[in-house]
Parts: structure tokens; C-alpha cells; sequence
């Protein structure tokens, strides 16, 4: 590790143990002796006399993590098992038997996908398989979250299943393996019957993990080779991720020397930097919408933002999340394992901040889509229960290209994108180039009605 990061690592934990620990304890005279020795001798104090016994470890780990949270909204202090299931998310992994879920009100919980050459499918698990025991415990009485939890587990450690298969109970012994979720969940082709209007692809992104770029990459060529003329971008409901794979899956569609995004640290520690595109992007003068709404944000709005700016895409949706600070992941030796602290180190700029909103006291909030669309709450349920649905199809088949009619906003959602109405907007935009590119051209930042 950096010796930089060793400083702020161990600066990061002896204020989060003071203040966890003696937060609104008054003190009349500022302390002389170090943090971490206080810290140490309250601790010891609270373990000694409080009135039930109290492990130690655990009050800390709590402690330090209401603290770091207490900072910013972003901020957060992992234990050593919470560290690991924060990295299997993010990197797209897991450890696992490779199945997707689901909970029957009658049958309980059913294998409603089996992912292809995974740990499952390989030890003859099979979709509609009910799952009643695992390493004899019963499940029927566990929810989704603890019979999912009691699946995953070390890698090359082998877990017991008990099935319910077609009036027969079964146990089939599966080898937890690496299990990657792809970031891409949905590549598809709109086209008219009649071809009245150009083919438009769609890409629609769940979050910036590793090898998400090349995702994104082969996602869009495909649809370019199936003939598309235009692309959407769907970063609804992707709350980020890993910046870099933000900057490079900009960085596909500008030109070289366009900035992405420009990050400034605190002021004498780290000076602003600034991300551009070093070659240019091969899909550059591709026509581009970029749908987004309350849950986008960080990488998400990277990206928007950054392709708005350079006049590359169009906003479609509701405004953004507003997250405009990047966290640093620092790792804490923790015994013989390590907690993970996620520490707002920086904060990030768009280009320009066309689109950015402002709250009532001035500071930058969600980004303001040029083609304000709104969404009532159940069909926006609807509407995200039908994608969850299509991405599951997409696991099994990682390269697939869906060709679909062009929806219908007015009739009830389903999962060929009928009633959704931001992708309408968004298809209906894409199908008018001059008005797409007079809204590209306005650069007046939003008014404060719009960014309410």
C-alpha cells in the first residue's frame, strides 16, 4: 500500500473510533495524547464496566461506521465480511452455484434460471426446481435474502442442496464457483414494420464494473452491424460504479482530446485532474439519447453529463441522483483479514455542467434531462419488473441481440418495451435528427424550475 494511504488509513480509523465512542461526551479542554490512545481507553472502560458484556470489536466496527456514514452520504466503514460481499458487487462477481431466484406463494423458492456453464448447471441443477434444504437445514421457512446468503460462500467449497423435482426429493452436491454478472443486461434493435423509420439500438447498462467497457463496446457494434443509425443509452437505475470504466465508456463515443471529467481533491493534498479521451472514440458521430432518472448517479452521471456537454447525446427522463464526489477505497489490516473503509476523497466535474441543477443554496444537484419524462410509481414497478425479467434471458444468452417493433407508450408495459413511456420519448427524439440537434445546441444551464 501507498505510504499515503497508510497515513490516511490511520488517520481514517483513530477519528472514527474517537468520536464513535465519545461523540457528545463534552470535553472543556482539548487532549494532548494521541486519538487512538484515547480511543483505546474508553474502549477499554466500556468493556470493563457497562452493565452487560460487551464485545469490543463489534461496538467499534458499529461505532466507526455511524461515524464515517455521519461525514457524507457516500462514506462508509466495511467489517471484514461486509468488505468482501462490498467487492463481489461492485466487481461484478460472486461466489456462488450460478442460479437466479424466485419466490412462489404455493411452491416456495423455485430456480427460475440457471446460468450456462455455471457451478449449477454443471451438477444437474435444472430451472422450476425447488430448493427445501441446504446442507440439511430446512429453507422453506428462510426468505430470498438468507437462503441466497446460505448458497454463496468460499470458492472450491462444496455446498449440499436439497430439491424438490417433480414429486421426487432430491440432493444434489454443487462446488462454489466464481459467478460473473454481466454489466450489459439488455441489447436490443427497434425497427418499424414498414420501415418508415431509421433503426435505433438500445444498451442498457446496470453498473460500471470491470470489463464493462468492452461490454458496452461489443453491445453497440452488434447493433451498429445489425443496422442501427442511433443508439440509447439506458442508465436508469445504474447508481455507478468504477470511475475509470466511466471515463473509457465515454470515451467510445467523443474525440480525442474532448475532456471527460475533471476531479479535485482537498486543497493542498490533491490537485484537480483532469480525464480525456486520448484516441478517438470509434462511435464518435453515432446519434446518441441517454435515458436516466433518480437512481442515476456517480458513474451514471459521468457519462451523461460528459456526452451532453461535447453535444454527443440527449437526456431523456427525470433528473438525476446528484452525486458529484468520487470515494477511495482504503483497505484497514483487521487481524489476519481486512476492513474496508469507502472515504470521499474527491469531487468531480462535468466539462461544462450544461445540464446540471442547482439546489436552493447553489451547490450542484441531479442533471436535468433535456426531454422531461415522468414515470407514475406503479409503472415505473412495472416497467422495472419486466427488465429485471429480460435481463435474466440475457445471463443465459450473454450475446444476444433481441430485434423488437417499435413500442407502444399508451398500452400496458411488457417486455417488448411497450409502456414505457422515457423510451418512446427517447425513440420518437432519435427518429427526428434536427430537433435532436437543436436540443443539443442549447447551452443555457437549467432554470430553477426545472432543477426543482
Amino acid at each position: 500500500m501507498p505510504p499515503d494511504q497508510l497515513r490516511s488509513t490511520r488517520t481514517a480509523i483513530a477519528l472514527g473510533a474517537v468520536l464513535a465512542l465519545v461523540c457528545g461526551w463534552p470535553l472543556s479542554h482539548p487532549t494532548s495524547e494521541p486519538a487512538e490512545v484515547l480511543a483505546a481507553r474508553v474502549l477499554r472502560a466500556v468493556e470493563k464496566h457497562y452493565v452487560e458484556p460487551v464485545d469490543g470489536q463489534q461496538l467499534l466496527r458499529k461505532g466507526l461506521d455511524r461515524v464515517i456514514q455521519g461525514l457524507d452520504r457516500n462514506s462508509r466503514y466495511f467489517s471484514p465480511s461486509e468488505a468482501l460481499e462490498f467487492e463481489r458487487e461492485t466487481g461484478g462477481y460472486m461466489f456462488g452455484i450460478g442460479v437466479i431466484l424466485r419466490e412462489d406463494e404455493q411452491l416456495g423458492h423455485l430456480i427460475e434460471r440457471v446460468i450456462p456453464d455455471g457451478p449449477a448447471s454443471s451438477a444437474g441443477i435444472r430451472v422450476g426446481d425447488q430448493i427445501v434444504a441446504v446442507d440439511g437445514d430446512p429453507a422453506t421457512a428462510w426468505d430470498l435474502r438468507e437462503l441466497s446468503s446460505r448458497l454463496r460462500g468460499e470458492q472450491g467449497t462444496m455446498v449440499e442442496i436439497g430439491l424438490h423435482r417433480a414429486d421426487q426429493d432430491i440432493s444434489l452436491s454443487v462446488d462454489r464457483d466464481e459467478v460473473h454478472i454481466p454489466s450489459v443486461i439488455e441489447i436490443a434493435l427497434f425497427s418499424a414494420a414498414d420501415d418508415s423509420v431509421p433503426m435505433t439500438g438500445l444498451v442498457r447498462l446496470r453498473q460500471f464494473q470491470p470489463n464493462s467497457t468492452a461490454e458496452v463496446k461489443n453491445a453497440v457494434e452488434l447493433i451498429v452491424a445489425a443496422g442501427a443509425t442511433s443508439i440509447i443509452l439506458d442508465l436508469r437505475g445504474n447508481a455507478g460504479g468504477l470511475f475509470t470504466e466511466a471515463v473509457a465508456i465515454s470515451a467510445l463515443f467523443l474525440d480525442a482530446g474532448d475532456t471527460v471529467v475533471k476531479t479535485r481533491g482537498r486543497a493542498g493534498i490533491r490537485a484537480e485532474e483532469v480525464s480525456s479521451v486520448k484516441q478517438p472514440g470509434p462511435f464518435r458521430h453515432l446519434p446518441v439519447a441517454i435515458l436516466i432518472d433518480s437512481s442515476s448517479a456517480s458513474a451514471s452521471e459521468i457519462v451523461a453529463a460528459a456526452l451532453r456537454d461535447h453535444r454527443r447525446a440527449a437526456l431523456v427522463g427525470t433528473a438525476s441522483f446528484g452525486k458529484w464526489t468520487a470515494q477511495d477505497l482504503i483497505y484497514i489490516p483487521s487481524g489476519s483479514e481486512q476492513s474496508l473503509l469507502k472515504l470521499t476523497t474527491q469531487s468531480f466535474h462535468p466539462p461544462e455542467g450544461t445540464r446540471v441543477g442547482r439546489d436552493e443554496l447553489g451547490n450542484a444537484a441531479g442533471l436535468i434531462p433535456d426531454v422531461a419524462v415522468t414515470t407514475n410509481p406503479e409503472t415505473a414497478r412495472q416497467i422495472a419488473l419486466n427488465t429485471r425479467s429480460r435481463s435474466f434471458a440475457r445471463i443465459e444468452q450473454p450475446g444476444s441481440l433481441s430485434r423488437l417493433p417499435i413500442p407502444d407508450a399508451q398500452v400496458a408495459v411488457d417486455q417488448l418495451g411497450n409502456g414505457d413511456p422515457v423510451l418512446s420519448a427517447a425513440l420518437q427524439l432519435l427518429s427526428q435528427p434536427e430537433r435532436w440537434q437543436t436540443l443539443l445546441k442549447i447551452s443555457i444551464p437549467p432554470s430553477k424550475e426545472e432543477s426543482r
